[in-house]
C-alpha cells in the first residue's frame, strides 16, 4: 500500500516540478532562479505561487470530501459539485456579493469563505435528509443535479436586479479561476483547509465501519448520525473554501475518489483520504498546466476543463452503476 502512496506522491512533485518551472513566454525554463532576471522572480512569486498553491489545496480538498459524501450516502456517484453544495455555495457567495453591494460595505475574504461554507451547509444538510429517503444512487444524483439547477436558476434572478460591477464581479468569479488569491491570503486558506483535513482523518475509523452498513456500524459502537453531521460539516467547510477562493470547480470529488479505490483497491479511509488528496492535488496542478499550454491560443476557466475531462468518467460510472442496478 505505501508503495502505491510513493508512486502517488512521486507522480504529484514531478507534476508540481513541470508547472513551477514551465517557461512563461521566451523565457527559458526555471528561468526565475536566473538572479539577474528580476521580472521573473516577481512573476514567481506574485502569481506562480499562489496559483499553484491554491491549485494544490483546491484538488486535495475537493478529492476528500467527495470521498467523504461517497462513503457516507453509500454512493460513488457523489461530490460536491454533482449534490449541489458547490451550487448552494454559489448562492451564498451571489447574495454576500450583491447585499455588499448595495449596502456599501466591504467584502473580505473570511466573509466570502464564511458565506460559501454556509450555502454548501444547508444544501449538504439537506442532500443528507433527502439519502435517508431514497437509496437508489442514480435518483439520488438526480435530485442533486434538480437542486443545483434550481439553485442556478435563483442566482441568475438574483443577478438581474444587481448592479452592473457586482454582476461583472460575481460572473468573474463564477467562471472559476486558479489566480485569484494572493500571496497574502495563504495563511487564513492554509489554516482553514488545515481543520478540515484534521477533521476529516478524525473520521476514518467510523467511515471504514460504514462500508459494512449503518446497522453493522451501530453495532460496532459508531454513532451514525454523529458521524454523518460531521461529515458533512467538514465536506462544507472544505467545498466552501475552494468555492470562495476559485469559484465553482466541479467533477474533481467524483471522479478522484472512484480512480483512488480502482488503484487502491482497499477501503481503509486512512490511506483512501491520503491517496485521494496527492491524486486529486496532481490533476488540479495538471489543469494549470493545460490553462498555460493553451494560454497563447484561448484562456480555458478551470471549471470549464474539469468538465472537459470529467465529464466523460462520470458518464462512464453513470452507465456502469445502471447496468450493475
Amino acid at each position: 500500500m505505501w508503495r502505491k502512496h510513493l508512486i502517488s506522491l512521486i507522480l504529484f512533485v514531478a507534476i508540481t516540478l513541470i508547472a513551477i518551472g514551465f517557461p512563461h513566454g521566451d523565457d527559458p525554463w526555471f528561468s526565475f532562479l536566473d538572479t539577474t532576471n528580476n521580472q521573473a522572480w516577481q512573476l514567481f512569486v506574485i502569481y506562480r505561487i499562489p496559483e499553484l498553491f491554491i491549485a494544490i489545496i483546491a484538488g486535495f480538498a475537493l478529492s476528500i470530501a467527495g470521498l467523504l459524501l461517497q462513503t457516507t450516502l453509500n454512493n460513488p456517484l457523489a461530490g460536491p459539485s454533482i449534490l449541489g453544495l458547490t451550487a448552494g455555495s454559489h448562492l451564498m457567495v451571489a447574495l454576500t456579493i450583491m447585499g455588499s453591494s448595495i449596502l456599501g460595505l466591504e467584502i473580505l475574504d473570511l466573509g466570502i469563505t464564511i458565506s460559501a461554507t454556509i450555502g454548501a451547509l444547508i444544501f449538504g444538510l439537506l442532500i443528507l435528509v433527502i439519502a435517508t429517503r431514497i437509496r437508489s444512487m442514480v435518483s439520488l444524483l438526480l435530485v442533486g443535479m434538480m437542486l443545483g439547477t434550481f439553485v442556478s436558476a435563483i442566482t441568475n434572478i438574483i443577478l438581474m436586479k444587481a448592479d452592473a460591477n457586482s454582476v461583472k464581479a460575481f460572473s468573474i468569479w463564477g467562471m472559476g479561476s486558479l489566480q485569484q488569491v494572493s500571496i497574502d491570503q495563504i495563511p487564513l486558506i492554509s489554516l482553514l483547509f488545515l481543520v478540515g483535513i484534521g477533521l476529516a482523518f478524525s473520521v476514518t475509523k467510523p467511515l471504514n465501519a460504514l462500508i459494512l452498513g449503518e446497522k453493522p456500524a451501530a453495532v460496532l459502537g459508531v454513532k451514525v448520525k454523529q458521524t454523518r453531521w460531521k461529515v458533512i460539516f467538514v465536506v462544507s467547510l472544505l467545498a466552501g473554501l475552494v468555492t470562495a477562493f476559485c469559484g465553482p470547480i466541479g467533477f474533481i470529488g467524483l471522479i478522484v475518489p472512484n480512480l483512488v479505490r480502482m488503484f487502491y483497491k482497499t477501503a481503509q479511509h486512512g490511506h483512501l483520504l491520503l491517496a485521494s488528496g496527492l491524486i486529486g492535488s496532481s490533476v488540479m496542478v495538471l489543469c494549470v498546466l493545460l490553462i498555460r499550454i493553451f494560454e497563447p491560443i484561448m484562456v480555458l476557466p478551470i471549471n470549464s476543463l474539469t468538465a472537459l475531462l470529467g465529464a466523460p468518467i462520470v458518464l462512464f460510472l453513470l452507465l456502469k452503476n445502471i447496468h450493475n442496478a
